[in-house]
C-alpha cells in the first residue's frame, strides 16, 4: 500500500512540474513576443540588437518567478488569498534586482536608450507580474479543485460500489431456511445422494453469489446455468408440485445482463404464486429481442400481486435500484397481473453481447 501511495505522489508532482513548465513557457512566451512586438512598432531600427538582450531579461523573469514558485511550494497549506499575496510581495521583491539587470545588459548592448527609473519599471512591467500571480492563484486553485473533484469522484464510485454490494447481496433468508429444510427432509428420509447433490447444489450458488462483482455483467447462457441450481434446489422442497419452463433461444445466450438480475423476481413467484397455490405451481421465464432491447418475463400462476402492491417487495425495489446504477433511465423492470391468474415481471434493458466470451464450466443451461 505505501509503494503505491508513493508512486500516486510522485505522478501528482511530475504532473504538477509539468503544467507549471507549460504555464511558464506560454506566458513568458507571449510576454517576450509583445515586447518584440513593442520594439517592432517604436524603435525598428534597434529590432534586431534588442532581441538578444530582451530574450535574456525574459529568461530571467521566468527563472525568478520559478524561484518565486519554490518558495510558494513551502507553504501548501495556506489560503489561496494568503498565498497570491505572499507572490505579489515576492514579486515585488524580484523587481528591484531584474529592474538593475534590465538596465545593466540594456546599455551594455544598446547604448542610444535611455535609463528608465524603478518608479517607471514598475508602472511600465509590474502589471505583468501581477498577472503571473494573478494566474498562478487561478491555476493552484484550478489544482485544487480538480483535486477535490478527484476525491469526490472517488467517494461517489466508493458508494456506488457499495450500493451495488448491498443490493447485490440481499439473499432471501426464506430461500436459505427452506433450502436447509429441504436437505434436512432428505437426509431424515435417508436419500443420502440427493441430500448431498442439494448440498453441492446450494454450496455452489451461495459461492456466485458472495464471489461475483456486484457491477458484473454475465451471458444469459450463465445466468440460465445458474438459475438452474437455484431452481434445480427449489425443485427439491416441491417436487410435481412446480412446473419450469424455460424460453431462451441460442441466440441469445450471448446476451449480457447483470448477473443475478432476475433471482428476486423468481424468488418472489415461487414464495408468492407457487407456494400459495393448493395444485400445480407454473413458473415461465422467457427472453426475447425487441429491436435493440433484451426482454425477459418471469411470470407464474399464482394469485397474482394485491392490488396496492404495484412496485413490488423490497427485492424488486433493489433491482430497480442496480438497473438505474448500471444504466440510468434506459432499463425498467414492471411488475403487472396476468390476465389469466397469476403475476408477469417484465425486464428491459439494452441489447448487449459479449464480444468472444469465455464461459466456465457450469451445468447445462435452463431449457423448455
Amino acid at each position: 500500500m505505501e509503494p503505491a501511495l508513493g508512486e500516486d505522489r510522485r505522478a501528482r508532482a511530475r504532473a504538477h512540474w509539468r503544467a507549471f513548465a507549460v504555464f511558464q513557457i506560454v506566458f513568458w512566451g507571449l510576454f517576450f513576443l509583445m515586447r518584440a512586438l513593442a520594439a517592432w512598432l517604436h524603435y525598428p531600427d534597434l529590432f534586431w540588437s534588442y532581441m538578444g538582450p530582451r530574450a535574456a531579461i525574459v529568461a530571467l523573469y521566468a527563472i525568478g518567478t520559478t524561484g518565486v514558485h519554490l518558495l510558494l511550494l513551502q507553504v501548501r497549506d495556506w489560503r489561496p488569498l494568503e498565498r497570491m499575496g505572499l507572490a505579489l510581495a515576492l514579486c515585488g521583491m524580484l523587481m528591484v534586482p531584474l529592474h538593475f539587470i534590465e538596465r545593466a545588459i540594456t546599455f551594455a548592448n544598446v547604448h542610444e536608450w535611455p535609463a528608465v527609473v524603478f518608479l517607471d519599471y514598475i508602472s511600465q512591467f509590474g502589471w505583468i507580474f501581477i498577472m503571473w500571480a494573478g494566474y498562478y492563484f487561478a491555476r493552484d486553485h484550478a489544482i485544487a479543485m480538480e483535486r477535490q473533484a478527484g476525491e469526490l469522484l472517488r467517494v461517489q464510485t466508493a458508494a456506488h460500489l457499495t450500493q451495488l454490494k448491498m443490493l447485490r447481496y440481499q439473499l432471501n433468508p426464506h430461500f436459505l431456511f427452506n433450502s436447509l429444510n429441504a436437505i434436512s427432509t432428505l437426509v431424515l428420509e435417508k436419500r443420502n445422494d440427493e441430500a448431498e447433490a442439494t448440498i453441492l447444489k446450494l454450496s455452489r450458488f451461495l459461492r456466485h453469489t458472495i464471489d461475483a462483482d456486484p457491477d458484473h455483467f454475465s451471458t444469459i447462457a450463465d445466468e440460465s446455468a445458474l438459475l438452474k441450481l437455484y431452481l434445480d434446489i427449489e425443485s427439491e422442497r416441491f417436487g410435481e408440485r412446480l412446473r419450469i419452463r424455460c424460453e431462451i433461444p441460442d441466440h441469445l445466450e450471448d446476451c449480457l445482463v447483470p448477473s443475478l438480475l432476475i433471482q428476486p423476481a423468481i424468488e418472489n413467484a415461487i414464495k408468492h404464486g407457487v407456494q400459495r397455490r393448493a395444485g400445480v405451481g407454473k413458473l415461465r421465464i422467457a427472453v426475447s429481442q425487441q429491436g435493440q432491447r433484451l426482454i425477459t418475463v418471469v411470470e407464474d400462476n399464482g394469485p397474482g400481486p394485491p392490488p396496492k402492491i404495484t412496485g413490488g417487495g423490497l427485492g424488486l425495489r433493489n433491482t430497480r435500484a442496480r438497473l438505474s446504477a448500471l444504466y440510468g433511465s434506459d432499463a425498467s423492470v414492471t411488475l403487472a397481473p396476468r390476465p389469466e391468474g397469476g403475476a408477469r415481471v417484465t425486464f428491459d434493458v439494452p441489447l448487449r453481447r459479449a464480444a468472444n466470451a469465455k464461459r466456465t464450466a457450469r451445468p447445462a443451461s435452463l431449457r423448455a
